[in-house]
C-alpha cells in the first residue's frame, strides 16, 4: 500500500466520513444547478449556470479538489472494504440475524452502481466539455460579430505592412482561408437563423460546425449541455439506466449520510434517529430530484 495511504484504521474512515459530506454537500449544488433546465425559459438560466461553472477560475480549482476528493473517496473505501473481508475470510456456517440495515450490507455494491452511473454520466457530459467525445455546443453571437470585426482589421492591416510577395503570399492564404470560414458561416443554417433573429446565442452546434467558424475567428465555444441532455433523454433506455443508477445513489446515500456521522462520534440516543431521518429525506430527494430532469426532458419536452 502506498505510504500515504498506509494510517490508521480509524483515521481512514474519519476521512472517508469528511469527503462524503464534503461531496453531498456538492450533490446539493450540482442539483440546484441541473434543476434550472426545468425552467420554461429554453435552458437560459442553466446556460448562465453552466457558463459560470466553465469559466469561472475558482470554480476551476474546485473542480480539480472535487475529482481529487472523489478519488481519494473511492481508494479509502476500497481499502476499508478489503480490510474487512480480510478480518472476516470465511463466511459463518450459520448466519444470525442482523440488525443491520440493508443498505449497509450492501454499501459497497451500491458504491459499484455509483461508480458505473459517474462513469456513463461522465461519457455523456463531462467528456463532452474536455473534448474526449463530441457533443453539442454553444456559441455567443456578439462574440461572433466582434471576432469577426477584428479579424477583418487584422488582415488588412497585415496585408498593407508587407513589405514583399512572400509577406503578401502569407497573408492572403490567411485571407482565402478566413473567406472560406465567412462562407461556412453565411451558408450554416443555424448561424444565420440566430443572426437574423437576433438571437444572443447560436446552439445546438456539431463539432464540425465550431470548427470551421470559431476556430477560424478564435471564438471560444462550450458544450451545451441543455441540448445534450434533452437529446440525450428522448431514449427510453437512457431515462431507465438514469433512473436506475439514482436509484443505486439514493440507496448508497441513505446509510452514507448517517455512517459519516456516525464516524465522527455523533452516535447517541437522542440525536440519532434525527440523523437518520434527516439522512433519508437527503438521500430520497437528491436521487429524486435528479431522477425527474430525466423524466421532465423524456414526457414533457
Amino acid at each position: 500500500m502506498p505510504k500515504f495511504l498506509n494510517f490508521a484504521s480509524i483515521t481512514k474512515k474519519v476521512t472517508l466520513a469528511l469527503i462524503g459530506i464534503f461531496l453531498m454537500a456538492f450533490l446539493v449544488v450540482h442539483l440546484g444547478i441541473n434543476l434550472c433546465m426545468l425552467r420554461e425559459d429554453g435552458g437560459a438560466w442553466f446556460r448562465a449556470a453552466a457558463h459560470f461553472m466553465g469559466t469561472n477560475y475558482l470554480v476551476k480549482t474546485f473542480e480539480i479538489v472535487l475529482f481529487a476528493a472523489i478519488l481519494l473517496h473511492i481508494v479509502l473505501a476500497m481499502i476499508i472494504q478489503f480490510h474487512n473481508w480480510r478480518a472476516r475470510p470465511v463466511g459463518y456456517k450459520s448466519r444470525s440475524k442482523s440488525k443491520t440495515a440493508p443498505a449497509s450490507k450492501l454499501m459497497i455494491w451500491s458504491g459499484i452502481l455509483v461508480l458505473l452511473f459517474m462513469g456513463v454520466h461522465f461519457m455523456n457530459f463531462y467528456f463532452a466539455k474536455i473534448g474526449v467525445v463530441e457533443g453539442r455546443y454553444i456559441v455567443e453571437v456578439e462574440a461572433i460579430n466582434e471576432a469577426y470585426g477584428e479579424k477583418q482589421q487584422t488582415l488588412s492591416k497585415a496585408y498593407a505592412a508587407a513589405k514583399d510577395d512572400s509577406a503578401r503570399t502569407k497573408v492572403e492564404e490567411e485571407i482565402t482561408a478566413f473567406q472560406e470560414a465567412l462562407q461556412v458561416f453565411q451558408q450554416n443554417e443555424k448561424f444565420s437563423t440566430a443572426l437574423q433573429s437576433g438571437a444572443k446565442e447560436v446552439e445546438d452546434l456539431s463539432k464540425a460546425d465550431v470548427e470551421a467558424v470559431c476556430v477560424a475567428l478564435e471564438v471560444d465555444y462550450e458544450p451545451d449541455f441543455y441540448i445534450m441532455a434533452r437529446q440525450l433523454f428522448k431514449n427510453i433506455w437512457a431515462v431507465i439506466a438514469y433512473v436506475f443508477f439514482l436509484i443505486a445513489l439514493g440507496f448508497h446515500l441513505t446509510h452514507a449520510f448517517q455512517s459519516a456521522f456516525q464516524t465522527l462520534g455523533w452516535a447517541h440516543s437522542k440525536y440519532t434517529p434525527a440523523i437518520k431521518l434527516i439522512g433519508t429525506l437527503y438521500a430520497i430527494g437528491i436521487s429524486v430530484g435528479f431522477a425527474i430532469i430525466p423524466l421532465f426532458f423524456y414526457f414533457c419536452k
